[in-house]
């Protein structure tokens, strides 16, 4: 019987979730809204460190004649006659300029501005070159032919560019998945079990044949179901956002896992993981007060709590924090992105969460009942 009690709060608490049209759409579109224009702004970001814009400006038509052979090596620089370098500099027109004058040629750039490392040293090769070149064809060919080639070779595998590149993404991206579910479950905590009282529906529940335990176990898996799909929602948007503006370290990561499917399984026991450590911090935050505006004024706690979590992987290199759920996030991801997805640290975590989520729906019991006396 009490099972069907269980049973029977679930279903209700579901179907409110499904009448309420706008928190529905809202508990969608905002890990979606997100994750999508933050992992296009980190990307924009990285393709702006790697790439750059530069202009060498000359004084007349025969130095810009002169100087071709020297430039059709640098495709990032472009070459105008005239204009105003420095203020094209400042406003960001150009990420550095070559300005070539009658005795030297000067190198402008705003450090404040300039974004990619590899701007700089180009602009100073360039500027070595045009120095030969404006001496003459043949005296550049020559100074060509004896000065040793300067090329840079990246000695790191795939796995270590791939590794650097999660590095950036899968921390920040990782965390902002914990905070739009910490976020929907502070509301969607706060309005089930804390609202109870407010509403003044609590002494209705208390003569109902079930437990309050049961009542609240019922409202806790509806609410873990909730903050679980918000937390789908913003995976399934960093894949898609992944393949589009990531495409070629999408490409590195299928090579590495050989079209194995494996790793889905492994993803949502991790997202599961996170899932029961939330709705345990907010599920026992929201049974400790009477009011909604006290369980939101403590679950702000919680989500520096989870925040925390997710970033302590930047603290500590211990191995012992991929079997701790939320931790291990970032080393989680990076694993299966290599194909080496740890299932014993994933599944041990995964256990860890269900003891802590098993403590925190018997202090929340306790603490329901005692705070609604």
């Amino acid at each position: 019987m009490s099972n069907n009690h269980v049973l029977h709060v679930i279903r209700n608490e579901w179907a409110k979730t499904l009448k309420s049209k706008s928190q529905l759409l809202l508990l969608l579109l905002t890990p979606f809204l997100t994750i999508l224009f933050i992992s296009w702004g980190l990307d924009y970001v990285i393709t702006q460190t790697e790439t750059y814009h530069a202009t060498v400006y000359f004084q007349n038509e025969e130095q810009l004649t002169a100087a071709q052979i020297a430039t059709r090596d640098y495709p990032y620089f472009s070459q105008v006659v005239g204009g105003d370098p420095k203020k094209d500099v400042t406003e960001g027109k150009t990420d550095c300029a070559l300005v070539v004058s009658d005795t030297a040629i000067y190198l402008y750039y705003d450090s404040e501005i300039l974004s990619s490392a590899n701007c700089l040293k180009d602009a100073s090769d360039l500027g070595d070159a045009l120095c030969f070149a404006f001496e003459g064809e043949e005296i550049f060919l020559d100074m060509k032919e004896f000065m040793p080639e300067r090329n840079m070779v990246d000695l790191s595998s795939k796995e270590d560019i791939l590794n650097s590149f999660l590095d950036r993404m899968s921390g920040l991206i990782g965390m902002l998945i914990f905070l739009t579910m910490a976020s929907n479950a502070l509301s969607l905590a706060s309005g089930s079990v804390t609202g109870e009282k407010e509403r003044h529906t609590f002494d209705t529940l208390v003569i109902c044949p079930a437990p309050l335990r049961k009542i609240l176990l019922g409202k806790t898996i509806v609410l873990m179901m909730e903050i679980f799909l918000s937390g789908l929602v913003g995976v399934i948007t960093a894949i898609l956002s992944f393949r589009i503006w990531s495409s070629e370290y999408f490409s590195t990561i299928v090579e590495l896992t050989g079209g194995d499917l494996s790793w889905i399984p492994l993803l949502i026991l991790l997202l599961m993981s996170v899932t029961l450590v939330t709705t345990a911090v907010f599920t026992t935050i929201s049974s400790a007060f009477s009011t909604t505006r006290k369980a939101s004024l403590f679950s702000s706690a919680g989500m520096v709590l989870i925040s925390i979590g997710s970033m302590v992987p930047t603290f500590t290199k211990n191995e012992a924090v991929k079997f701790f759920p939320v931790a291990n996030w970032s080393i989680a991801i990076k694993s299966i992105c290599r194909g080496q997805g740890d299932v014993y640290a994933i599944g041990t975590a995964f256990i860890i969460s269900v003891l802590i989520f098993a403590l925190g729906l018997i202090l929340s019991s306790v603490l329901w009942e005692r705070t609604n006396e």
